[in-house]
């Protein structure tokens, strides 16, 4: 075989591989993040957001998954902020960008990072971002934690606590995520995962290695974390 047909045999290898895998996913995350936690994160530059955060839970993204945790590979249409633009103003409140205001290129983040991999089989762009809002009202995370008397009241909780008021809407364990609070150095409740099955029909139980917590950790409020921080 001449030099030229080896090399392009081995070039088409590599794309091959580089391909290998692109938009498979098993399953969906709905991912909702603490806005006192986004901003008061240990391991970003303070000040971290533009203003002072709601003590509320808004949403992060929609999250493509593999059960084996390693990192999906999404491609398809770039974000067209003209196709979501009937969901105005009711996106802009639940999922904002808290860190810089700057919307439009979270949910273009968003999209073209993860959104992408469910274009051909399950979501255009409408409703990828439909799906996320419906889930996020259907499921107020502040109220069912509130229901088992967990609140962002600077205490100690368990992820079996969280689970457990989580499961009793769901009837599924969800992910808990933390980050470390920059002030107090503790780890704090900071995101939640809904998952759903492939094709979005069903909430499913999260696997294990979508958690990023502890056993323990903190849940503040914007003024508790404050509080303490100034004592």
């Amino acid at each position: 075989m001449a030099k030229r047909e080896i090399v392009l045999v081995l070039s088409m290898l590599v794309l091959i591989a580089s391909c290998e895998g692109l938009n498979e996913f098993d399953y969906l995350q709905v991912v909702m993040q603490w806005q006192p936690a986004t901003c008061s994160a240990s391991n970003k530059p303070y000040p971290i957001c533009y203003q002072n955060p709601d003590n509320r839970y808004s949403i992060h993204g929609v999250w493509p998954s593999l059960y084996s945790g390693a990192a999906t590979q999404c491609s398809g249409s770039p974000f067209n902020a003209n196709a979501i633009s009937i969901l105005q103003p009711g996106i802009s409140e639940i999922w904002p960008n808290i860190i810089n205001g700057n919307n439009l290129w979270l949910w273009g983040h968003e999209w073209d990072k993860h959104g992408t991999c469910t274009e051909e089989i399950l979501f255009d762009q409408d409703r990828y971002f439909s799906f996320a809002m419906d889930t996020y009202i259907d499921y107020n995370l502040l109220v069912l934690l509130g229901n088992s008397q967990i609140t962002p009241n600077g205490q100690i909780y368990s992820r079996d606590q969280v689970y457990a008021a989580i499961r009793a809407k769901t009837g599924k364990t969800p992910a808990v995520r933390c980050n470390y609070n920059r002030w107090t150095g503790e780890q704090q409740m900071h995101e939640v995962s809904l998952c759903y099955n492939h094709d979005a029909s069903a909430v499913v139980d999260c696997p294990l290695n979508a958690n990023k917590c502890d056993n323990y950790f903190v849940w503040y409020s914007w003024s508790t974390q404050k509080a303490v921080s100034e004592i």
